[in-house]
């Protein structure tokens, strides 16, 4: 029987990105004797995703920088011709023109955008770039796809789009208390108040805020600890922002971490006052491990699949979002039940593999 062939394209395989999350955690409750998905890149990095891809019987390949345009459109074009691609699936986007235009040149009969942000840049100046050059990717593709409708929205407008949501592995995430007491003793948290932030250290999570907020609630409630899980171009100036403020006992940068279910088995309580996001798994994976969260109104209600979201709007004053946060930390919620609402909800992993798969079938006819 022949192999559904697709091509996966991502930014890169850094496992700090939700897109890459998204991605990996497809892949593995894929049948691979019926599906070959090979990654395609734009910045190489060292990543435990590249023996995992190549365990699945796929192939990674890091494009040349597109400045280097003929050079580049020849890597592309090697890639398209040689993987008789059934499926190209975009995740990048804007960096992907050249390759998405050699893949329509060279017939691959399913090309698929994928949104998975609300916003098409984290500055004003990607956002004009990125809106002038998106056309140019939508004449590209055959299909379009997004994590929610708010990204769907965003990106497509009235087109029509598949939703495919952000889906996390049941089996990993589940409260333990023995786990929790463990690792709050390795962290050296046994007497603290844990709040945390998992993502990239960048403009979209809106981090000088977060700092901003947790200093405010320092002052009344000092033995909170807040945590940066997650790594990325703007971390030297949070570090810098946190001394500025005079954080040094009440803030670490744990950065680039593989062990972040672990982290979150400590956590007391998960800000995130997105400016923009698509839907954030690190919503996903919060609430099941019985995590409080307070998140900003730009965030979309549609990762809801519990009680534990409390929603404060972005332009909301600081003592608004501390007195949340006070609240969110005296909840008292039985944390290991949410594993099984996980399992009942549509980001559960369960079949979501072959869930793909038949979308990928359907769309080739």
């Amino acid at each position: 029987m022949k192999k559904l062939k697709v091509l996966m394209l991502l930014s890169t395989y850094g496992v700090a990105s939700g897109v890459n999350t998204f991605a990996m955690n497809y892949l593995r409750e894929m049948n691979h004797d019926e599906i070959q998905v090979d990654f395609a890149v734009y910045n190489e990095r060292e990543s435990p995703y590249i023996e995992e891809i190549n365990r699945y019987g796929g192939q990674t390949f890091v494009l040349p920088p597109v400045k280097n345009l003929a050079s580049h459109i020849e890597a592309c074009r090697d890639i398209i011709k040689n993987g008789h691609y059934d499926v190209i699936h975009d995740n990048s986007l804007i960096l992907t023109v050249p390759i998405m235009f050699v893949a329509k040149e060279e017939n691959v009969p399913v090309r698929i955008l994928h949104s998975h942000a609300t916003e098409l840049g984290e500055n004003k100046w990607k956002r004009v770039r990125n809106k002038a050059i998106l056309p140019l990717l939508k004449m590209c593709a055959t299909d379009y796809m997004a994590c929610s409708n708010a990204a769907g929205k965003a990106m497509f407008g009235r087109a029509k789009y598949t939703v495919v949501p952000n889906v996390v592995p049941c089996n990993k995430l589940n409260f333990n208390y023995e786990t929790r007491n463990k690792v709050r003793k390795e962290m050296n948290v046994e007497n603290k108040l844990v709040v945390a932030t998992v993502g990239r250290a960048a403009y979209q999570k809106n981090p000088f805020f977060i700092l901003d907020i947790i200093k405010k609630l320092t002052e009344t409630t000092p033995e909170v600890i807040f945590w940066w899980i997650g790594n990325g171009p703007l971390e030297e100036q949070i570090c810098e922002h946190a001394a500025k403020l005079g954080l040094e006992k009440n803030f670490v940068f744990l950065g680039k971490r593989t062990d972040v279910v672990d982290l979150y088995q400590a956590v007391d309580c998960i800000v995130m006052p997105s400016i923009f996001e698509g839907l954030p798994v690190t919503g996903i994976e919060a609430q099941a491990m019985g995590l409080p969260m307070v998140v900003s109104n730009t965030v979309t209600d549609e990762m809801v699949y519990t009680d534990l979201v409390d929603y404060v709007d972005l332009n909301a004053p600081m003592a608004v979002w501390v007195e949340h946060l006070k609240e969110a930390l005296r909840r008292n919620a039985d944390r290991a039940k949410y594993a099984d609402v996980l399992r009942r909800s549509a980001f559960s992993n369960v079949d979501c593999g072959k869930n793909l798969m038949d979308m990928y079938k359907k769309m080739l006819g």
